[in-house]
């Protein structure tokens, strides 16, 4: 689970954007109307338009969380089990044979609708028919830790010991394709299209391809003022070639040109940073027990969220419809029109 691998690294060691949304989908009713609030006996506090929608059964913790639709959603959850959702996010179950291990899947990434991969340190869980079955496969290291696919065929792992891994046969054979002059480090990565792709990696440099990571070019290194950034489970987005974001532990940065230069966005981070922008001016920021939400494109942020029980852990937006979901379960929801 993220929380647990993030653990793990401290003491030694999809973003989702579609373009359907109508507004808040229909809950249980089934009358059209959002009767999303708070529900009796929760104890997830919500902040503005984020509200309490349900919970895992029997709590197990949620390590990351992926919507394909306004109603249907997916769970990576620590019992070592993918779950689903139909109802979007009002009830949860169980998926048969999604069974990965003690601790589960780490990252959820769906392509599209129809293909969609869980990752965790060691194996990849792979759906060709939009989340109903999984097929298990393993990766070829021991510590994956950050995931990017392009296509259904073709995508990225990052091994904070051995570098970034690619396929292009949907996860059956892996080669590597990047790696740090140093050990113990993370690769967020991002691709704006099969060919161009970026890494902020965990030892302070930034690097793209223009080749679908067949050759990688470091634009930046030594972004931070002083060491490298502390290891935990941060990601990066670039909303077009010259704008980006990466979220870490030490804060939010934010570039304009490419990369060349980063200036912060927000100063403080924490074991699991998300960053999601949904559009040129509006985005938010996961951090900790808070999300934060910016909409004049990271210039500057108000608390949005805040969880009243354990941390948040993972976000998935469509559109201006956006879920959380916590390490103690729980998954919140907001719509901001």
């Amino acid at each position: 689970m993220r929380r647990y691998l993030c653990l793990i690294l401290l003491s030694g060691i999809f973003f989702s954007c579609h373009k359907s949304n109508n507004g808040p989908s229909t809950g249980p009713s089934g009358n059209g109307t959002d009767t999303t609030g708070t529900r009796p006996g929760d104890t997830s506090a919500a902040k503005g338009a984020w509200k309490f929608m349900g919970s895992i059964p029997s709590h197990p913790a949620i390590n990351d969380i992926f919507f394909t639709s306004l109603s249907k959603g997916f769970a990576a959850v620590s019992d070592g089990y993918l779950y689903q959702t139909s109802d979007s996010g009002w009830t949860w179950t169980k998926i048969p044979n999604s069974f990965s291990g003690s601790n589960g899947m780490s990252n959820l990434f769906f392509v599209n609708s129809t293909y969609g991969f869980a990752q965790s340190p060691t194996q990849l869980q792979v759906t060709t028919d939009g989340g109903n079955t999984w097929s298990l496969r393993y990766l070829s290291s021991n510590m994956a830790f950050n995931i990017f696919f392009t296509s259904p065929s073709t995508g990225y792992y990052g091994d904070i010991n051995t570098g970034v891994y690619k396929t292009t046969d949907t996860g059956k054979t892996w080669t590597k394709t990047f790696q740090s002059t140093k050990s113990g480090v993370d690769y967020p990565m991002y691709f704006l299209n099969p060919d161009k792709g970026f890494i902020f990696c965990g030892d302070a440099t930034f690097s793209k391809t223009n080749n679908g990571g067949d050759n990688w070019q470091q634009i930046q290194q030594n972004i931070f003022v002083t060491g490298s950034a502390p290891i935990g489970y941060n990601t990066l987005q670039f909303l077009d070639t010259l704008t980006g974001y990466y979220a870490s532990k030490r804060g939010l940065l934010k570039t304009t040109d490419g990369g060349t230069t980063w200036n912060s966005a927000y100063s403080t981070g924490n074991g699991i940073n998300v960053v999601k922008f949904i559009s040129p001016t509006k985005g938010y920021f996961l951090t900790g027990v808070n999300i934060f939400k910016s909409t004049n494109s990271g210039q500057a942020w108000n608390l949005d969220a805040y969880a009243g029980g354990g941390e948040f852990v993972g976000m998935s937006f469509i559109d201006s419809t956006g879920w959380a979901c916590t390490s103690t379960g729980n998954v919140l929801r907001t719509y901001h029109p």
